[in-house]
């Protein structure tokens, strides 16, 4: 700093010689001049952080069952696809599951179909048995009634014809006896009371018959209630068996279901799109559940992770432009702060801060060592050419083009020097004009000629 404001003093003195030399000369010839347009720009402090580029995502891809590794289908680097297969479990022991699961809920289907073909049988018997009992039912009432209406109706008047007819036989007879009836008379009332003795045992007959009828009908009942009562204690017990195996058809089901799914699960597949980051786990290995076997990170964007110290973790903001030199690709790419961690590390002391940038050509791998820049505080600020900037007796001044091509010689408050350029705290404003070659051997109002002007 010294040594540039000593050259500074020196350049000064140079240009007052030259300028007390100028006045003498001719001020009507013109100098070609370059000139450089003022502009104010952001500027402020820069916090400078190394920190290494990781991923946004990473995932590490585990089987929900234990097994032995049969295969890991990707390799370290490889970009994946969410729903493509990562790795595969032996699948001897899922596939016995899957099939004692079926043969189990195979034997209580068929339980549960023997059990409705036995219900269905006692359904048949039961209705079979209540047909009978019906009909044995009016059997007895048909009987009954005939016992109280009809048959002793006949009786009675069967033997009532049986007697009238007996006293006419006795009657008859004992004519025939004297001579005086003839045999056919004897033989005609002998053989009415041969009919009328017959229809009045028919009569007594039918109540028998009836009585017996009412006796087989009786058992006839007796037995189809057996019959119902017992065939519907079958009914309920198939019932209760065709609910005992739909039951265990359900549990079989769900075992059934449980082993598919460990079958299934046999299979690892990406959970996000991204790029194998690491294989954990090799062929052969057996996998306990949740042990990770493949670590996926999604590098479309990536971060920048950085540890800002905390003198300096408050003057940070997220949604921050940053710029993050990557050291290995030699280029610098612009990230935006993305997240700020308000817990330090107990490690490092530090606060970690995540700057994300877009990796959409995948150029930023895992791991590259960066350096972060982020601009602190920043506010406008004016810096011109140190070569333009005169040092006079009355203090520092540039030359300002005017108008009418003419320069004046304006006095400005300089500040701090960033390479060859130096600040100017008063004395210019943006869209000025300023001489940037050719300044020594002006004067006050000279008139120039541009020779270029600088954006």
């Amino acid at each position: 700093m010294k040594k540039t404001i000593s050259l500074l003093l020196l350049m000064a003195l140079l240009a007052g010689c030259s300028n007390a030399n100028a006045e003498q000369s001719s001020k009507a010839e013109l100098r070609t001049v370059a000139i450089e347009t003022v502009q104010a720009d952001g500027y402020g402090d820069v916090l400078t952080v190394s920190g290494n580029i990781v991923p946004t995502q990473t995932v590490k891809a585990s089987f929900k069952i234990p097994g032995v590794l049969q295969n890991v289908a990707v390799s370290e680097g490889e970009s994946v696809v969410a729903g493509q297969t990562l790795a595969v479990l032996d699948k001897v022991d899922y596939n016995i599951q899957v099939k004692g699961a079926q043969a189990t809920k195979s034997t209580a289907q068929a339980q549960t179909s023997a059990a409705i073909a036995q219900r269905e049988a006692a359904a048949a018997q039961k209705d079979a048995a209540t047909a009978q009992k019906d009909a044995a039912a009016i059997d007895i009432e048909t009987a009954q009634l005939q016992l109280d209406t009809e048959i002793p109706t006949k009786i009675e008047q069967a033997k009532a014809q049986y007697d009238l007819t007996k006293t006419s036989y006795d009657r008859v007879k004992q004519l025939y006896e004297q001579g005086i009836a003839s045999q056919s008379q004897f033989d005609e009332i002998s053989a009415k009371l041969k009919v009328d003795q017959n229809t009045y045992q028919q009569a007594l007959d039918a109540k028998s018959i009836a009585e017996s009828k009412i006796k087989s009908a009786q058992s006839q009942l007796n037995a189809a209630e057996a019959q119902i009562s017992m065939t519907t204690a079958q009914i309920d017990m198939t019932v209760a068996q065709v609910s005992a195996s739909n039951a265990q058809i359900e549990a079989s089901d769900a075992l059934l279901d449980a082993a598919k799914t460990k079958l299934s699960d046999t299979v690892l597949k990406s959970p996000i799109d991204g790029v194998v980051l690491q294989k954990i786990s090799e062929t052969g290995e057996t996998i306990a559940e949740g042990y990770p076997v493949v670590a996926i990170g999604d590098i479309s964007d990536v971060w920048a992770e950085i540890g800002i110290t905390d003198d300096m973790i408050n003057k940070i903001q997220k949604g921050q432009q940053a710029e993050v030199y990557v050291y290995g690709l030699n280029q610098t790419v612009i990230g935006v702060v993305d997240e700020i961690n308000s817990l330090a590390d107990t490690t490092t002391r530090t606060f970690p801060v995540k700057i994300r940038i877009d990796n959409t050509e995948g150029i930023l791998k895992p791991g590259m060592i960066c350096r972060a820049e982020i601009a602190m505080n920043n506010v406008e600020a004016i810096f011109v050419p140190i070569d333009s900037v005169i040092h006079f007796a009355e203090g520092s001044a540039v030359f300002l083009l005017n108008e009418d091509n003419t320069v004046t010689k304006t006095i400005v408050t300089t500040g701090e020097i960033t390479g060859d350029r130096i600040q100017i705290y008063s004395g210019l404003q943006s869209g000025d004009n300023i001489v940037t070659k050719g300044q020594f051997t002006l004067h006050d109002g000279d008139t120039v000629q541009i020779e270029e002007m600088e954006k």
